[in-house]
């Protein structure tokens, strides 16, 4: 993936990572993606993650995409319906 020089654009495409992550992992609505399995994705696709890490869960958790739990994402209603349609 090119890098980007906005801060907004790295957001957006670590959000992007991140939703790829659960429908990769065929995580499914009230499931956790553990950070555990989760951070080897994301250094594999989107090495500088960590930059832009904390605003793009916020920006997922805005979107009702996902929730925070303790030791990953859980995905919500909202963002099964967004990556699996329905």
């Amino acid at each position: 993936m090119a890098e980007l020089h906005s801060d907004a654009d790295n957001v957006e495409n670590l959000a992007q990572c991140i939703v790829e992550a659960f429908r990769t992992m065929n995580v499914q609505e009230g499931q956790v993606l553990l950070y555990d399995d989760l951070y080897p994705y994301l250094q594999e696709k989107y090495p500088k993650y960590k930059d832009v890490q904390t605003e793009a869960e916020h920006h997922l958790a805005k979107e009702a995409i996902i929730n925070p739990a303790p030791d990953g994402l859980m995905l919500t209603q909202v963002g099964s319906k967004a990556i699996y349609g329905g």
